[in-house]
């Protein structure tokens, strides 16, 4: 083991986001997580040389698909440095017979030479890179920042009742993969210097009162970005125009998880009972997309349903979310994405399912209302009220802006680097 870890000045973080070496000075990755790179850097630039991040790598076919709305980082220059762990597309067998081994002695390589190792649960049973990160952390006798992004008790639940998985996965999830999350989890309580978890319920559940264990927001947006107050006044008096329809919006990826079609069923319902011609734009690309075009198609809704290409993080993007007035949310399983704050920074209120993580937010400020999931009957019934109540909607929007100054990733990243380097400063 090594014995003077707390004199290291390297920072190791170990997630399962795949990011793409574009050649031997640069890598890239979703935008958002980029920029959210170069934040925390900057934050830890006087206690810690360098970033380390550990992930597992793109093809180069999804590079040139999709390299146009990915952030880049110049290591040198950012002093953030990519370390790629394993093909994403690797199947179980080839992890384990082939690329289990490197993992492990690139993890181990790491490990000995950081003070930190901030990592997290590995969802991805079959392809471990993080428990392994955690396992190398603890040997080494590094501080360990141990992240838990969704709580995930209930979707094997959620997915079979939806009909997307058959009886035998929900069972098999209930029985095997579950408990194995659970098991990190609770082993994470205990061993963990610092254990954050982005839900109310798993903090109360997990944490029984341990002072290592806490509940954050993992914000992407900056206080530049949050909209100024001479625009969110015409956007309430764009609002308070009763013959103007709210315009409602969608930004992300376009996977089943997000139930997108349970959105577009939703608004085509409040549009029939009501007789407003609600629009939806949706934002981004996926997998789904064509079968959601195919929806589309089905409902004779291309008129008030726009597909719209990824925006890169950034002004393009609050300027594309500023222009509607709702965010809707329809997620098949429980969900934590950062799309929330971003539209409340850009004055949009929120009706989304009543997933932990909606309702939550709800608890907190008045720009979140929630639904039954996964019904769209009582969507459609919501989102028919809201049009309805303007002043409601008015004080939703600024309630939501309000909420957006107060939960910056500035905010939260100076918590989490305030509790982080009282670790080692406890420690020395």
């Amino acid at each position: 083991m090594t014995a003077q870890n707390e004199e290291q000045t390297e920072y190791l973080l170990v997630v399962q986001a795949p990011c793409y070496r574009v050649d031997e000075h640069t890598f890239a990755t979703e935008s958002a997580f980029a920029e959210h790179l170069k934040v925390l850097q900057r934050k830890l630039a006087s206690r810690f040389e360098r970033i380390w991040i550990a992930a597992p790598e793109h093809s180069p076919e999804f590079y040139r698909a999709n390299r146009g709305h990915l952030g880049h980082i110049v290591e040198q220059q950012e002093r953030i440095f990519y370390v790629p762990l394993h093909r994403v597309d690797a199947s179980t067998w080839e992890f384990w017979t082939r690329q289990a081994v490197p993992v492990w002695r690139a993890l181990r390589r790491m490990t000995r030479r950081s003070s930190i190792v901030h990592s997290g649960l590995a969802s991805d049973i079959f392809r471990p890179s993080l428990f392994l990160a955690n396992v190398a952390g603890t040997l080494d006798r590094c501080k360990t920042l141990f992240i838990v992004d969704i709580d995930f008790r209930k979707d094997a639940w959620r997915f079979w009742k939806t009909g997307q998985w058959s009886l035998k996965s929900y069972l098999l999830c209930r029985a095997l993969y579950d408990p194995i999350r659970v098991a990190q989890v609770l082993i994470a309580t205990r061993t963990s210097s610092l254990l954050l978890l982005k839900s109310a319920s798993m903090v109360r559940d997990f944490g029984r009162g341990r002072p290592n264990v806490r509940n954050f927001w993992d914000t992407a947006h900056s206080l530049a970005q949050v909209i100024d107050e001479s625009s969110l006044e015409r956007h309430v008096r764009r609002l308070n125009d009763l013959d103007r329809p709210i315009a409602l919006i969608y930004f992300g990826r376009f996977v089943s998880s997000k139930g997108l079609d349970l959105m577009i069923r939703a608004v085509s319902q409040a549009r029939s009972r009501s007789g407003r011609a609600f629009t939806l734009d949706l934002v981004g690309t996926g997998v789904e997309l064509q079968r959601l075009k195919a929806l589309v198609d089905e409902l004779g809704a291309k008129d008030w349903v726009r597909f719209n290409d990824p925006v890169p993080y950034g002004p393009q993007l609050f300027s594309k979310i500023s222009k509607a007035d709702l965010l809707l949310a329809t997620p098949i399983s429980e969900d934590t994405p950062r799309s929330a704050f971003d539209a409340m920074a850009a004055g949009l209120s929120i009706l989304g399912f009543d997933i932990d993580y909606y309702v939550s937010l709800s608890q907190e400020t008045e720009a979140v209302v929630t639904s039954p999931w996964p019904d769209i009957d009582a969507l459609s019934e919501r989102l028919v009220s809201l049009d309805e109540d303007r002043p409601r909607l008015a004080r939703m929007c600024r309630a939501a802006v309000a909420f957006a100054k107060a939960n910056t990733q500035e905010t939260w990243i100076d918590r989490r680097v305030e509790w982080t380097l009282s670790l080692i400063d406890r420690h020395a």
